[in-house]
C-alpha cells in the first residue's frame, strides 16, 4: 500500500519538475497566460513583469516570499549595454540575432513594452485572489500587519468579496 502511494507521489513530483515555477503560488497558472507568438524579448519582459507584480506589496507577504522585483536595469536603460544583456540571458534570448541591430532593438523595445502590462496583470490577479479570501494587504503606514488575520488557509475560504451565496457578507443580495 505504502509502495503504491510512494510511486504515485514520485510520478506526480517528477512530472512537475519540468514545469517552471511549479512550486510557487500561482506560478504555472499566471505564467501560462503569456500571449503567444512574441519575440524572445517579449517573453522575457512578460516573465520579469509578472514576477515583479507578484513580488509587489499589493500581492501580499505570502507572494513576496517567493517573488521579487525582476526588471533588468540594462534592458530598461536609454543606452543598453548589449554585451551584458547577451551574457546575462544566454538561454532566454538565444533566438535573437545579435549581429542585427534592428532585431536587438525590437527585442529590447518589446521587453520594455510588455513589462508594465504583465506587472499589472499578475499583481491584480494575485490581489483579486487575496480579496476573494477576505485578505487585503495593508498599504505602508496604514496599519500594523496582523499575522492572525492572514494565513495560507484563507485562500480556501469563500467568504470574501467573491462570495456569491445569498446573505453572505460579500454578496450583493
Amino acid at each position: 500500500m505504502y509502495k503504491k502511494i510512494l510511486i504515485i507521489f514520485l510520478i506526480c513530483f517528477i512530472s512537475n519538475c519540468s514545469t517552471p515555477n511549479w512550486y510557487k503560488p500561482m506560478g504555472y497558472a499566471l505564467f501560462s497566460q503569456m500571449p503567444k507568438g512574441g519575440t524572445p524579448g517579449f517573453r522575457l519582459g512578460w516573465i520579469h513583469g509578472c514576477e515583479s507584480g507578484l513580488g509587489s506589496q499589493f500581492a501580499g507577504a505570502f507572494y513576496m516570499t517567493f517573488y521579487t522585483w525582476r526588471r533588468d536595469v540594462d534592458i530598461a536603460s536609454v543606452d543598453p549595454n548589449i554585451s551584458k544583456i547577451r551574457a546575462r540571458y544566454k538561454k532566454e534570448l538565444r533566438a535573437v540575432n545579435w549581429d542585427n541591430p534592428t532585431e536587438v532593438s525590437k527585442n529590447l523595445s518589446d521587453y520594455n513594452t510588455i513589462f508594465w502590462g504583465a506587472h499589472a496583470f499578475c499583481r491584480h490577479s494575485a490581489l483579486g485572489i487575496l480579496q476573494t479570501a477576505d485578505m487585503e494587504p495593508s498599504l505602508p503606514g496604514s496599519e500594523r500587519y496582523n499575522m492572525m488575520a492572514h494565513s495560507v488557509g484563507n485562500v480556501f475560504k469563500i467568504t470574501g468579496k467573491g462570495d456569491t451565496r445569498w446573505g453572505a457578507r460579500g454578496s450583493m443580495w
